[in-house]
Order: structure tokens, then C-alpha cells, then sequence
């Protein structure tokens, strides 16, 4: 049928196959088993995360893919615990992402000492600089990005329209944006600082 909303899903379908042995995130086979469907993958250090879930059926060859696509056929996923449920939420993806990008202080004077701390740093520089502007957007579509390539062009559309519907509209006087002159800190000092010379005056 198509793109279908995940919720659409959620009571017709139980079995998520995904054969691909070349994702980078593999975000559908996450969200299929967040949903408590089975999931039939290959065994692949890309699908390793996953393999601790009861409903991720895992395979090394036609056989046991066979196997495994008979035995989802046939039975219910089982629901997913509190403590597994968890691993899919923000907070534990974040988790694993300060861990998994985590050194120690050895690793960092090692790293010092090589130069690659340097070498990192020139390579973030170059990744940076290539994704800026229309090249940005170009280098993107060519590499396949799709409709996520344009984002500068994006950035550039968004703001003009902020612009012309005036959310970044400029004090007359004093060349503050709305948003920082209606702050209410900022009302809080005008009254107080107004006040200060209505009393002085008198």
C-alpha cells in the first residue's frame, strides 16, 4: 500500500521483516520492535543491539530465516517489559550515545600524543565547512540524502517567511526582537528601572 502511518499497523500486522545487512541506524527494526512486533533480521554486528528482545528473531541462513518466519506465523509476540520498553526511549538512546562516545583521561593523553586529537579536529572542521550552503545542500543530494537534502535552501525559505510574518520584527528604538522584548525578565527590568526614575523625579 505504500507509506502508512504507523498506527495504521499496530493491530493488522505483527511481522516486521528487514533482510538489509547495510543500514547505518536500522531505525525500522527499533520502531518495529517498540511496537511489540517480531522483527526477522540477519545476524550483524549493525542488528546486535537487538538481539537481546524475545520478539527479534535473528538468522544466518535461508533455513533458519524460514524457521523463524514460520514460528512468528504461528505465535503471538510477547509484550515487551518495563525495562526493555526503556531502551527505546530518548533518554536511554542518549545514554548510550554519551558511552559509547566516552574516553578517559588516558585514552585522551594517548590520543594527545598520536595527534589525532588534532586530526579529529581538522576532520570536524571539514565535515562543518562541507555541509554549509547551497554546496551543503548539493554535496547532500548527491550522496543521496533526499528530500532532507535542501536544508540550507530550507533554512533560507524559513527564514524570509520569519521575516515577512514579522516573528523577528525589530524595535523601532531599540533594535531588540519581540521575542527577547516581551521575555519576562525584560518587562520585569523596564518596570523596575521606569519606576526608579518616576521616584527620582518626584
Amino acid at each position: 500500500p505504500g507509506r502508512v502511518d504507523h498506527a495504521q499497523l499496530k493491530s493488522s500486522h505483527k511481522i516486521f521483516v528487514n533482510p538489509s545487512v547495510s543500514e547505518v541506524l536500522c531505525t525500522t527494526t527499533a520502531e518495529a520492535l517498540a511496537m511489540g512486533k517480531f522483527a526477522i533480521i540477519p545476524v550483524h554486528p549493525s542488528n546486535s543491539f537487538f538481539l537481546k528482545f524475545p520478539n527479534c528473531l535473528a538468522y544466518r541462513n535461508p533455513y533458519e530465516f524460514v524457521v523463524n518466519l514460520q514460528w512468528a506465523l504461528t505465535h503471538d509476540p510477547v509484550p515487551l517489559s518495563e525495562e526493555l520498553a526503556r531502551e527505546f526511549t530518548w533518554e536511554e538512546a542518549t545514554n548510550r550515545f554519551i558511552k559509547s562516545a566516552a574516553i578517559t583521561h588516558r585514552e585522551a593523553r594517548q590520543r594527545e600524543l598520536l595527534g589525532r586529537s588534532k586530526i579529529d579536529e581538522r576532520i570536524a572542521w571539514f565535515h562543518n565547512e562541507l555541509g554549509k550552503g547551497a554546496k551543503g545542500d548539493f554535496i547532500r543530494k548527491a550522496f543521496g540524502a533526499g528530500p532532507v537534502s535542501d536544508q540550507h535552501k530550507y533554512v533560507t525559505i524559513k527564514s524570509k517567511q520569519d521575516l515577512v510574518d514579522g516573528d523577528m520584527e525589530d524595535d523601532e528604538d531599540e533594535g531588540l526582537s519581540r521575542k527577547f522584548r516581551d521575555a519576562a525578565f525584560v518587562k520585569a527590568l523596564r518596570a523596575a528601572f521606569e519606576n526608579g526614575i518616576t521616584t527620582a523625579i518626584e
